[in-house]
Formats: structure tokens, C-alpha cells, sequence
């Protein structure tokens, strides 16, 4: 059964100055960094005045039901699909454990008052019988840590913009 996480944050700025940041190839560097990536390539598939895609390829250690192997690393990639215009996101994870586990998401950047609102949601299904259900929900455990340090990266991109 797919579990679910949405989180909304608020930024002071602007929606299109927040899109910009989330669509920069080192903020994407950023963030896979501050969740353990130990390698993080950026790959543009299209950009358009309309839409934008790319792929984060990461390697990070391995995990598994224990926790983390830092004996064995693993690749991952994930897919991300940006509709400029109206400022959504959407992306999709592809990992060491094929069609198993399906992780996907999308974020969603909203004008608030002069501020920018972004709503993230994080969704996790794995398909092994019998321990699935304990797999997503020792997933879903991490995600709020996972939130914070998203909310930190972007932050920290704030902070390094020009006044």
C-alpha cells in the first residue's frame, strides 16, 4: 500500500526566484549532498521557455532492511519534469531494486502574499511480498529528516543570493 508525505514550506521571495532555485543544477548537487550523496551528476534532457527535464544520477552507500552498508555504494536516478508556467514539479526515482520499489513525488511553488509557498509530496510503494509494507514505513520514518534538510539547502540558496 503507497504511503504518503506532504510538506509545505514558506519562503521570503518570490515564486519565479524560488523556481529558479529548484531548477539549478547546484541546488540539486546541494541537496542530494545533504542526504548522504557520495556522488551527484546533472543531466539535462530538455529545457524549454515552457518546460524544463533533467536527471539527478547519485551514488550513495547501500540499504537495506538493517540500514546503511557503507561496504557497498548503489546508483540511483531521479527523474525530474518541471512545467515552468505554472511552477510544478513532478519526479520519479529509479534505484538498485528495479520495479520493487516505485518512489515518486512532485512539488508545487504558489504565490504567497510577496512570499513563496511550496507544497512537496513524497510517495513510496514496494511491491516484495510480506515485508513491503514495513519497507515503506521505514522509509517514511527518514522522510520528515529528509524534509528538514531539503528546507535547509533551499535556505542556504537564499542566503547566497544577490540582494
Amino acid at each position: 500500500m503507497t504511503q504518503r508525505h506532504e510538506k509545505t514550506f514558506e519562503f521570503e521571495v518570490g515564486p519565479d526566484e524560488l523556481l529558479a532555485i529548484l531548477t539549478d543544477p547546484a541546488f540539486q548537487q546541494a541537496r542530494e549532498e545533504a542526504n548522504g550523496a557520495l556522488e551527484v551528476r546533472v543531466e539535462e534532457l530538455e529545457r524549454t521557455e515552457h518546460r524544463l527535464r533533467y536527471v539527478v544520477h547519485t551514488t550513495n552507500y547501500a540499504r537495506g532492511i538493517t540500514g546503511v552498508d557503507k561496504s557497498k555504494t548503489e546508483q540511483a536516478r531521479n527523474t525530474y519534469e518541471w512545467d515552468l508556467d505554472n511552477r510544478v514539479g513532478t519526479w520519479s526515482w529509479k534505484g538498485p531494486h528495479g520495479d520493487k520499489a516505485r518512489v515518486w513525488g512532485s512539488s508545487r511553488i504558489q504565490a504567497s502574499n510577496d512570499h513563496a509557498r511550496l507544497t512537496n509530496d513524497f510517495n513510496v510503494e514496494v511491491k516484495v511480498p510480506l515485508v513491503g509494507g514495513k519497507i515503506e514505513k521505514a522509509v517514511m520514518k527518514e522522510v520528515p529528516a529528509g524534509f528538514e534538510r531539503y528546507e535547509q539547502t533551499v535556505r542556504s540558496f537564499l542566503e547566497k543570493k544577490p540582494a
